[in-house]
């Protein structure tokens, strides 16, 4: 599967989230003006299918699909109204740990089908043996469209600890059943090691955010890993970003302020050309840095890699990435629900707006291997040894 497709949707957020959770509102209201909704006819329906419907409405129900009708009527993938369940399946996408399988589904709109964009490192999923790429049929018997994304993840999380599942792939033209255990799923989006000749590297898989909960999240467990490569004495550093789909603005903002000197991060606009600017401190990591992406490296991964690209701070190495550019605002209800709406667009700091057009390596080099980066060794790894070549020279 070619992760850099447009067409591929990942529930994991691939677009950059923005972390500041709006208070919560209590009700829903239409507002009636000269441009507003005609609250006369949604009363009219609303009596007309209550009155002479063959079949029995759920009120919630119907108002859950007013609602997902409103943000469809967007015409953006990321602009959502989410009900209750879905929000609580859609908000443990950017927190650390949560009941499931551990894997990142996504909607193959173009082919109207699943699929998997990777399993999460050491998931139920993982050890399961499914696969990045694998095509998702069924699970537990109910096919699901593309257009299904968000039914078919919150199933999967639907049941308790220790309930299974079986999902039925495509992989490589054959068919392959597997059955996968949900267990709490700690999310590892942080992995570190000191290679050869004192070259650290660290693995981000996702930005992933607290949720105020006071749980550790991906900015902290980077601190972590990187002090203890400094103190094993590090003389430089690879930080790798493939296959990362993306997560936290605010998150991946302060990894930048930890790795740049005093400068601009990058900056988001809004539709009325409002601008906000994230910069960094002088204080700074003073190594050699080089980069590594490709075309599933998306969202608050380009932040990254275009903070340390134009601040001449890292070598970026591998393929380009995948070309997303916008921002995500998120709003919690009351009563549980919640909507994501596409409130800017970001700019890395040389000014330019990646959305469709993704980071260009400063060496572009295509992986010698076919396995996911979680399953290959370092030594077969042809654009992590590029990276250590670079640092080494």
């Amino acid at each position: 599967m070619k992760t850099k497709n447009k067409f591929i949707l990942t529930i994991i957020i691939t677009a950059v989230v923005s972390s500041i959770i709006t208070s919560m509102v209590k009700d829903v209201m239409f507002f009636v003006g000269k441009t507003g909704m005609d609250v006369t006819k949604i009363t009219a329906v609303y009596t007309l299918l209550k009155k002479y419907s063959l079949f029995d409405i759920d009120d919630d129900t119907m108002r859950d699909y007013a609602l997902m009708g409103m943000t469809a009527a967007v015409g953006d993938p990321y602009t959502a109204y989410y009900p209750k369940e879905e929000f609580d399946s859609y908000k443990d996408n950017i927190v650390s740990s949560y009941v499931g399988i551990g894997a990142y589904l996504g909607a193959d709109v173009e082919n109207d089908r699943l699929v998997i964009i990777s399993p999460m490192v050491a998931s139920p999923a993982e050890k399961a043996g499914l696969k990045a790429g694998d095509i998702l049929l069924s699970i537990d018997g109910n096919n699901y469209k593309s257009s299904q994304l968000s039914e078919a993840a919150t199933y999967l999380k639907k049941g308790k600890e220790g309930t299974s599942v079986l999902m039925k792939v495509e992989r490589e033209g054959k068919i392959h059943e597997i059955k996968i255990t949900r267990e709490v799923v700690n999310k590892i989006s942080v992995q570190s090691e000191m290679l050869k000749e004192n070259v650290g590297y660290i693995r981000i898989t996702g930005f992933e955010s607290d949720m105020g909960n006071g749980d550790k999240n991906t900015y902290d467990d980077f601190c972590e890993n990187l002090d203890a490569l400094k103190t094993a004495g590090m003389k430089s550093l690879v930080i790798d970003l493939r296959d990362n789909p993306g997560g936290d603005l605010n998150v991946v903002c302060k990894i930048a302020d930890k790795l740049l000197p005093e400068g601009l991060i990058t900056y988001t606009e809004d539709k009325n050309g409002n601008r906000e600017e994230r910069k960094s401190d002088k204080e700074f990591l003073d190594v050699p840095i080089a980069v590594i992406v490709n075309g599933g490296s998306a969202s608050a991964s380009e932040v990254l890699t275009g903070a340390l690209r134009d601040n001449k701070k890292a070598t970026v190495i591998g393929t380009k990435t995948y070309g997303k550019g916008i921002v995500q605002t998120v709003y919690p209800f009351a009563d549980g629900s919640g909507m994501s709406i596409t409130t800017a667009k970001y700019y890395v700091p040389s000014g330019v707006c990646i959305h469709g057009i993704g980071i260009e390596p400063d060496i572009v080099l295509e992986p010698s291997f076919t396995k996911s980066v979680s399953e290959i060794n370092h030594g077969e790894d042809n654009q992590l040894q590029k990276a250590i070549e670079v640092l080494t020279k």
